[in-house]
């Protein structure tokens, strides 16, 4: 229990920042919440340390964590409580808590993440791949053109093309006021960037490959994540 008490209180330095997680998630990892706890007995725990949190700040950590896979809530007797959703020291834990150091995009973290947690690191990427490109379409109203007399909806290089190019014509989705040469030189390089998700997504999808590595994994939907905050930011 010493060792315990002392990597709680060893962060006492984050009290004056947004140190409530990072709290709650120490507690994950020195097994306070094998078995399921309410708000009442969270705060207590934290108050025996020195943290004293208003309950609703309190809850609104609580779900913040619920949301990062660490815990699991539930009703018991008419009240939330709290329990880990796997040991940290377990493998799926580790990916849990490697997944939860990132604030991805809401997105990104409702199709890749239980992909992730079981190690199918494959479809956790290309499920936000695809997510990047469908929200692109949505946001655009699913732009189309007309082949052979036949409406045909834009996918791949055309869709970006269409949607973010500035060379001889107004972009639908601009991430700057295309003013000079320097932010024509922006909206070319981050059109670019979701024109290289669509070329790792066709690859991916026909490609019989095992992705291995949780970290490179990381990074991929770290990439995938900020072109949908791009979106959320830009598009009309």
């Amino acid at each position: 229990m010493d060792a315990k008490l002392k990597k709680l209180d060893d962060l006492n330095k984050l009290k004056s920042q947004n140190s409530l997680p990072q709290l709650l998630k120490t507690l994950w990892q020195e097994g306070f919440f094998t078995k399921s706890k309410n708000l009442i007995e969270i705060k207590n725990e934290l108050a025996k340390h020195g943290f004293h949190f208003s309950s609703s700040s309190l809850a609104v950590a609580l779900v913040r964590i619920v949301q990062r896979g660490i815990l699991i809530r539930m009703v018991r007797g008419g009240k939330w409580e709290y329990i880990q959703k796997s040991p940290a020291t377990s493998l799926s834990g580790q990916r849990i808590e490697l997944f939860a150091r990132y604030d991805f995009h809401p997105r990104i973290k409702e199709v890749s993440f239980s992909q992730f947690e079981v190690g199918f690191y494959k479809e956790a990427i290309q499920n936000a791949l695809v997510e990047v490109v469908d929200q692109v379409k949505i946001k655009t109203g699913h732009p189309k053109i007309i082949k052979n007399g036949r409406p045909y909806e834009l996918d791949g290089d055309d869709l970006m093309n269409h949607v973010f190019g500035c060379d001889g014509q107004a972009p639908i989705i601009k991430f700057n006021e295309l003013k000079d040469s320097l932010d024509q030189a922006e909206q070319r390089g981050l059109m670019n960037l979701f024109k290289g998700i669509v070329g790792i997504r066709d690859k991916k999808a026909h490609i019989n490959f095992i992705q291995k590595d949780p970290l490179k994994t990381i990074e991929y939907l770290s990439l995938a994540s900020l072109l949908m905050r791009l979106l959320d930011e830009n598009a009309i």
